[in-house]
C-alpha cells in the first residue's frame, strides 16, 4: 500500500475540464478522490453519449482492464480532484494485493450490468430511460430527504439527454412531465429529488 501512495499523483481539474480522450494511450489508472467525473463516448457523427457517471472512491479508465487506449472520453462533471499511478504500479499492486482485484471486479461490473440495461433500453420510449437513469442514480449517488431522495449529482437537462441518447428538448419535455405528475421535483443547482421512485421503477419494468 505504502509503495503505490508513494507513486500516487493528485490534480485538480475544472468543471467539464478533460482528463483523456477516446482514442489516447491508456498508461494510467484514475481515482476520484472529490468531486465526479463523466465517462462520454463520442458517436463517429459527433454526438456524445454519457455512459457513466464515477463517485469518489471509484476507479476508471482503459488501464484498469489493461486496456491499450482509452475506450471513451473522461471530463470532469464538477471540480473535482483525481489520483493517478502508473499502469506498472497498477499491476505490481494486484499482484501483491490480489484480493483487491475482487473488488474491482464487483465495481466494474456493477457498472457494465448498467450499460447492458441502458442498451437493451435503446428502442424504448424516452421515458423509460429517463426513469432509468434517475432510479440509478437515485441509488448510487442519493440522499434521503424529508421530500424524497435527492440526487446529489447536479443534473443539466443537457446531462440528461446525453445519458439517454436523446435530444435536449425531449428531455426538458420528460422532466417537466415528471415534476407534474409528482415523480421528481427540482431544486436550485441543479438538482433532482425522486419524490415517488415506485413508479418510477413500474415504468421502468
Amino acid at each position: 500500500m505504502r509503495g503505490l501512495a508513494e507513486q500516487t499523483h493528485f490534480e485538480q481539474f475544472a468543471l467539464d475540464q478533460a482528463i483523456f480522450f477516446q482514442g489516447d494511450p491508456s498508461d494510467r489508472v484514475w481515482l476520484v478522490h472529490t468531486g465526479r467525473v463523466k465517462i462520454i463516448y463520442q458517436e463517429t457523427d459527433g454526438r456524445e453519449v454519457i455512459l457513466e457517471i464515477i463517485s469518489p472512491g471509484e476507479a476508471f479508465g482503459g488501464a484498469v482492464l489493461f486496456f491499450p487506449t482509452h475506450p471513451a472520453t473522461a471530463k470532469a462533471m464538477e471540480p473535482a480532484t483525481l489520483a493517478s499511478f502508473s499502469s506498472e504500479a497498477y499491476t505490481l499492486f494486484l499482484l501483491k494485493y490480489p484480493k483487491t482485484i475482487l473488488k474491482i471486479l464487483h465495481m466494474l461490473g456493477t457498472r457494465q450490468l448498467s450499460m447492458i440495461n441502458m442498451q437493451s433500453m435503446a428502442g424504448e420510449r424516452v421515458e423509460r430511460r429517463i426513469a432509468h437513469i434517475l432510479n440509478k442514480l437515485s441509488v448510487r449517488a442519493g440522499k434521503d430527504t424529508p421530500d424524497g431522495r435527492m440526487i446529489t449529482i447536479p443534473l443539466s437537462r443537457q446531462d440528461l439527454a446525453d445519458m439517454a441518447c436523446t435530444t435536449l428538448e425531449t428531455s426538458i419535455r420528460t422532466i417537466s412531465r415528471f415534476q407534474k405528475e409528482g415523480y421528481v421535483s427540482t431544486l436550485r443547482g441543479g438538482y433532482l429529488v425522486v419524490r415517488n421512485r415506485e413508479k418510477l421503477e413500474e415504468m421502468v419494468g
